[in-house]
């Protein structure tokens, strides 16, 4: 029960004063019974026991009645302490005996302040009701009983009421009442939409210590529900000055007005205040404006932030977030947060035209990561899925940027030529597109081909840089097909161009001029001179300068102007790096057709500078010449010899031995010129150059009666009878069904004729076709088995073929010790400059696998040295030298030669080059150096590099990240890999590792 209001113990106090002065004036006994009831009552009273209190009371007034004077202020007393019990009994005639003790007692010091008492009894414990029902009946002068029907007016929601009260008392001084009061009025107005008079009502207490807190967040709503924004924002922002204050409502209702005005720095501003409130964090729909309002102020990296937790939900926020959160992440570079965005926004079709945008930018987004046939599908997908869209031209250039990314040229081409409008950047793609399909088939020797798609580039010149490249190497295919007259022209077109602001004509002017050298130097060598000239005086960077030089000695010697070829051979020799041996050779042989006598020393230095030289056995066969012509047979004899023994593979050693033989008979050497003319006559039978002079040379040496003789005459004759027509249409057959593909019948025919004519001249070369078929055939055991036949007999004339296609399937065998004997081979046995570069090729590979580093990296040397070395041989070699300095610890080799391949092209293995820089920083944990390099590298310049090395290059920037110990964004590389990248090895690879960070 609630504690007596104060008054009643003041009443009481006074009872006991007056009473006890009354009852001792009293003398009767009956008097004194009555008193000690209303002391009773009194006792009861204080004790709480109201139940006995009141029956005291009510027997002191019925007992003994007529002994009261109506006078004695016990009997009001009596009454009030009656209605007091009645009122904490919770008695149903509590107001009615208040009611009559007001009306009996008007006067009675507790009079004026029962209906207050009791008002406040039942305030107090909550029974607004019947608190209502008495302080309504007190003195509007009582601030506290007013207050109080006020609250409980407003608890009943009796809210007009209330108001009337509230609004009375809120200029009360009282700081108890006063304030309170504002504070109810301008809410109750604020209910009642009454706005104007609510700002009014908070205004009077918005300083107040009690509601400062609050007050600014209803006069702010105030102006809010009013319309009145302008007014809003300048009140909140004034507040927002202001410290010491948790404003957190104002902050985020000024942020959303303003981010509803478009003005998102001041909405980004405040959304921020709003965030420093909120240690719990925001809402997602307050997040994501937030992050909104920062994109749209190009604070990227702080918009991510508020985003990525916004976009996880599959709802139209989550959709919203996660496009918007796309956008950021293009902005600050992270690709591939961006296409994991982008991905999730185009999945949910909550918002149809933002899942479209989505859509179009996963492919975009993964065109720029380098991720070309995934790009290509999602772009398909798109313009599928969506046509007609405003995105479809954009949509189109891309899709054939990513064709052209992907090497899939003739699907791109098909793509462009079906398209039923091109945009200028279109038409770049496909002038793009038909070159690099042109040079494809160039490549592979496809010249008519070429020169289809060369047409189809120069049909979009788009580019005149590569309409001038185009042109060039349509000119390139013209002369693969022997239409020089055309080439010319266009060559000719190059040079006269005058296109100054294209800075890659001057190179294709220079190729031009070299090759229109070429094409005049057996047909004009005047103008072929006057091109190498004009070449060689402009310099060039192709590698091609030192040979300019040569090819206009070799000019001055096709127009018999020796004088002036010996000045240009001199010069190459003391200038170009490689053919040196060529120039010092040159130089003796006119010497020679000069009849100089310096022509034997030179020709002498050549074979002494450059032992293993191709032209030491052209130089010792010609110093032979010159001697026999000389008549001086010893010297010829000793020059012969060398070649055959130190050159036993050579073609010229059985020249070298009919020559030798002729020189023994010459100086009456007999037994050594028969020996000689035998040799020949059981190893080159069928050659009936050969054979013819050695048999007339054993007809004048041996007795024609002899067995000996008798019996090599018959061999002769068998293998060299009069008429060879038979044998020479049979093997043309046979010859004809391989040139035919018939392999199966070309095998049975050359066999026959192996078999038959065993010693005839072309056996050595159907030999070497038996070998071509069964390759052909992808027989590769059999071909290989045949093409040693052909290198142990020896005798066919391009034997360097056999030991190239030898040693092309001992590398594809992984049998590298017998791929680089063969290829060493071809060394020895082919002038052919485009020989000598596939062996180089094929003994850089074969040493790189075996591995044997020094090897690797001198004939990866060798091989950049070539200046016929494609761009790709290039820069495999680099890659290729820069893993064999790694192997012997040369770090600082091994960067240079990476850095050169990455700086040479941006192929396959120019890719691995980079990732080898990367791994370098990896291997001394420089985790975000490597991370950053792969990135930007990869998205960008590397982004055509293959599946397999692309998915290198993302398997190492997943370690890079797990080693900075970002296992989120680590994951999101291994999962990208997984659903993105169909390459089996690197999603493999990628699922390996997801495993073994999946509890990080």
């Amino acid at each position: 029960m609630k504690k007596l209001p104060s008054i009643v113990f003041l009443s009481v106090a006074a009872t006991c004063t007056i009473s006890g002065y009354e009852i001792f004036a009293q003398s009767t006994l009956n008097y004194n019974e009555a008193n000690i009831h209303f002391r009773n009552g009194q006792e009861y009273y204080e004790s709480k026991s109201f139940e006995a209190a009141r029956a005291e009371f009510e027997l002191y007034l019925s007992e003994h009645r007529n002994f009261l004077d109506k006078n004695d202020p016990n009997q009001a007393w009596a009454k009030y302490f009656i209605v007091m019990c009645s009122l904490y009994l919770d008695r149903a005639d509590t107001e009615l005996l208040a009611d009559r003790f007001v009306r009996e007692y008007p006067e009675h010091p507790v009079a004026s302040n029962l209906f207050r008492e009791i008002g406040n009894y039942f305030f107090d414990n909550g029974e607004y009701g019947k608190a209502i029902d008495y302080l309504s009946k007190t003195a509007k002068t009582d601030e506290e009983s007013q207050y109080h029907l006020g609250i409980a007016y407003y608890q009943t929601q009796s809210y007009a009421q209330a108001l009337t009260v509230f609004t009375r008392l809120r200029d009360s001084q009282n700081q108890a009442y006063g304030p309170p009061s504002a504070y109810y009025a301008g809410a109750i107005q604020f209910q009642n939409k009454n706005y104007e008079e609510a700002i009014s009502s908070f205004k009077i207490i918005e300083n107040s210590t009690q509601y400062k807190a609050e007050i600014p967040g209803w006069i702010a709503n105030a102006y809010y529900r009013q319309g009145k924004y302008n007014e809003m924002l300048d009140y909140t922002e004034r507040v927002l000055r202001e410290k010491g204050r948790k404003l957190d409502d104002i902050a985020l209702l000024t942020a959303e007005v303003y981010f509803n005005k478009g003005n998102y720095e001041k909405a980004a501003t405040y959304y921020g205040v709003y965030k420093n409130y909120k240690s719990q964090g925001m809402m997602p729909v307050v997040a994501y404006r937030y992050g909104y309002s920062l994109y749209k102020t190009n604070q990227f990296s702080a918009a991510t932030d508020q985003l990525k937790n916004v976009a996880l939900p599959k709802d139209t926020l989550g959709q919203n977030a996660s496009f918007v959160l796309g956008i950021c992440y293009q902005r600050v570079n992270n690709l591939t947060g961006a296409l994991g965005a982008f991905d999730q926004a185009s999945k949910l079709s909550f918002n149809k035209p933002v899942q479209e945008e989505a859509t179009f930018n996963v492919g975009k987004v993964l065109l720029d990561l380098g991720r070309s046939s995934e790009s290509v599908r999602a772009l398909e997908g798109f313009i599928a899925q969506y046509p007609g869209s405003k995105f479809e031209d954009e949509a189109n250039e891309l899709l054939c940027e990513a064709y052209l990314s992907s090497n899939n040229l003739l699907a791109a081409l098909n793509f462009v030529e079906k398209l039923r409008r091109r945009t200028p950047r279109v038409n770049a793609v496909y002038q793009r597109i038909a070159f690099n399909q042109a040079v494809k088939k160039y490549n592979e020797d496809g010249y008519a081909e070429a020169l289809t798609f060369f047409d189809k580039s120069l049909s979009t010149p788009e580019s005149r840089d590569l309409k001038y490249s185009a042109m060039y190497w349509k000119g390139e295919s013209l002369v693969g097909l022997n239409q020089n007259a055309a080439a010319i022209d266009l060559y000719k077109k190059v040079i006269a161009a005058t296109d100054k602001d294209v800075p890659t004509l001057p190179e294709y002017q220079q190729k031009s001029r070299y090759s229109l050298g070429y094409i005049y130097l057996s047909t004009n060598p005047a103008e072929a001179n006057a091109y190498f000239n004009e070449y060689y005086q402009r310099g060039g960077t192709d590698g091609n300068v030192d040979d300019a030089l040569l090819r206009i000695a070799d000019s001055y010697v096709a127009q018999g102007q020796y004088a002036q070829a010996l000045k240009a051979y001199d010069k190459a020799y003391q200038t170009v790096k490689t053919n040196k041996d060529y120039a010092l050779y040159q130089k003796g042989t006119i010497q020679n057709i000069l009849n100089d006598p310096n022509g034997k020393t030179t020709l002498e230095e050549v074979v002494r500078i450059f032992p293993q030289s191709k032209y030491v056995e052209t130089a010792l066969r010609d110093l032979g010449d010159n001697e026999m012509s000389a008549e001086r047979s010893e010297k010829a004899i000793a020059y012969y010899s060398r070649l055959i023994l130190e050159r036993p593979q050579s073609a010229l050693v059985p020249y070298a031995i009919m020559r030798r033989g002729t020189a023994f008979q010459n100086i009456g050497r007999t037994q050594s010129a028969i020996s000689d003319y035998k040799y020949l006559l059981r190893n080159y039978i069928n050659d009936s150059n050969y054979a013819s002079q050695a048999m007339a040379g054993l007809n004048e040496l041996m007795d024609p009666s002899s067995p000996e003789y008798i019996e090599i005459k018959a061999l002769y004759a068998k293998a060299n009878p009069n008429d060879t027509s038979l044998r020479e249409k049979e093997f043309e057959k046979a010859k004809g069904l391989y040139y035919d593909d018939a392999y199966d019948n070309a095998l049975i025919a050359l066999g026959e004729y192996v078999r038959n004519y065993p010693d005839s001249p072309d056996t050595p070369e159907a030999k070497f076709l038996i070998a071509e078929s069964y390759f052909k055939q992808k027989n590769k055991m059999d071909a290989l088995r045949n093409y040693y036949i052909v290198i142990a007999d020896n005798k066919y004339k391009a034997i360097s073929k056999a030991y190239a296609k030898a040693a092309q399937l001992e590398l594809e065998n992984n049998n590298y010790s017998r791929a680089i004997t063969n290829y060493r081979g071809v060394l020895r046995m082919s002038t052919d400059r485009k020989d000598n570069q596939t062996a180089i090729q094929g003994l850089m590979d074969s040493y790189f696998n075996t591995p044997k580093n020094d090897s690797t990296i001198y004939y990866s040397k060798q091989m950049v040295l070539l200046p016929e070395a494609t761009v790709a041989q290039k820069t495999k070699a680099y890659y290729y030298m820069g893993k064999g300095y790694l192997q012997i610890g040369d770090n600082s080799s091994a960067l240079s030669s990476f850095n050169q391949g990455v700086a040479l092209a941006k192929d396959d293995y120019a890719g691995e080059c980079q990732i080898m820089l990367a791994r370098m920083l990896y291997s001394q944990k420089k985790y975000k150096e490597s991370s950053e390099m792969i990135m930007n590298k990869f998205n960008n310049e590397f982004s055509g590099v293959s599946l397999p090395v692309m998915g290198k290059a993302f398997l190492l920037l997943a370690d890079d990240f797990i080693g900075m110990e970002n296992y989120f964004q680590a994951k999101a590389t291994l999962n990208s890999i997984i659903d993105k990248l169909p390459d089996e090895n690197s999603v493999e690879q990628a699922r390996v590792k997801l495993r073994s960070i999946s509890n990080k």
